[in-house]
């Protein structure tokens, strides 16, 4: 995969100010911080229609994501999308090993784009939790968008 991407280090050598944790993705950076264990992590951040943001570790998850990944975090991220009002989503992958996001990662990552887009929730980024950090990826484009999912269904 090529792209954009960020390292969020850990600040062993100082304490973590503000300026350390701007954005939503900083803040989820500081809080998973080096991979313990395999996990996806849904993070809804807060938004400005009284939506106070919302993190769900999900450790019940196989690794390798299964043929209908997208259509379960599909039911997730639309619940929350509709009863909570989250707009925006940034998913976190922690597993052991390096930064750079492999074949079962990428399956990950384009299941939740796929759902993201489905539920209208805006994929801000993808967050790799690894054995020395946290390194954020810009998300895939979904697989298939919601208005081809309407138009396909109507046929």
């Amino acid at each position: 995969m090529t792209g954009a991407f960020r390292t969020y280090q850990p600040t062993v050598t100082r304490p973590v100010t503000d300026d350390d944790l701007q954005t939503p993705e900083a803040q989820l950076a500081y809080a998973l911080g080096p991979a313990i264990r395999w996990q996806l992590w849904l993070f809804f951040p807060a938004n400005d229609d009284g939506f106070g943001g919302l993190a769900m570790p999900c450790d019940d998850l196989p690794r390798r994501a299964p043929a209908d990944a997208a259509d379960t975090l599909f039911t997730v991220i639309d619940g929350v999308a509709r009863h909570a009002g989250a707009t925006e989503l940034i998913v976190g992958l922690e597993r052991r090993g390096g930064p750079d996001p492999g074949r079962l990662d990428r399956e990950w990552m384009l299941a939740a784009s796929t759902a993201a887009d489905r539920a209208g929730v805006l994929l801000r980024s993808v967050l790799i939790s690894h054995t020395r950090g946290v390194r954020e990826h810009e998300p895939p484009a979904p697989t298939l968008s919601g208005a081809e999912i309407e138009a396909s269904e109507s046929l």
